[in-house]
């Protein structure tokens, strides 16, 4: 089985380098014109399904690129970025002003150590995954699937499909609205492309 994930087009807090998480953040103008550029790419890919991350910038991402398809995408909460607690809205640079004590926790092991409130980088791939696996198991046929998220989650599934740690996430986050594929048989799924550009 084909699955292809897109991250979300790029957000004005994306631009400014802020921690977007679980916050609501809508697409950037720039964003919604990458969007419909990634809907060119999929027109002929036989898309019968697409899920969606709840959060607006992955979800209305996901309408322009299957509205040309007649395809409503399904939101689950399970695809979410990953929730920073107390960091979101701030810059790295400010999280180490006000939060220096959990920022070098973070440094030191994100697979234990969380922002405030927030979640682990264990927590977030793991959720992640398994509701990829989740939605990947409900299919029946061989139509491909799609499944707009964000880019930290998707660079946790990405590392541990190229059998390394989700804390090498940066290695494999993808850049705003490219596209990675992945292939599934049984339970293993192996890398085809990966931040590809539209």
């Amino acid at each position: 089985m084909q699955i292809f994930l897109v991250r979300h087009g790029i957000t004005e807090w994306n631009q400014k380098k802020k921690i977007q998480g679980k916050m609501d953040v809508p697409l950037a103008p720039e964003g919604r014109k990458q969007a419909r550029e990634a809907a060119s790419f999929f027109q002929d890919k036989k898309i019968k399904k697409t899920y969606t991350s709840d959060l607006s910038r992955a979800r209305e991402t996901a309408q322009i690129i299957t509205s040309p398809l007649g395809i409503e995408p399904v939101k689950l909460r399970g695809l979410r970025e990953i929730d920073m607690g107390n960091w979101e809205g701030l810059s790295w640079e400010e999280v180490g002003e006000r939060f220096p004590g959990e920022q070098k926790a973070w440094i030191e092991n994100p697979l234990k150590n969380g922002p405030g409130g927030g979640e682990n980088i264990s927590q977030a791939a793991e959720r992640f995954r398994d509701t990829v696996y989740s939605i990947s198991d409900s299919q029946t046929g061989h139509s491909p699937l799609l499944i707009v998220a964000h880019g930290l989650v998707i660079g946790t599934l990405v590392a541990w499909v190229q059998g390394k740690s989700p804390r090498f996430w940066r290695e494999f986050s993808p850049e705003n609205a490219t596209i990675t594929e992945l292939y599934r048989e049984n339970n293993k799924m192996e890398l085809v492309t990966f931040n590809k550009p539209v």
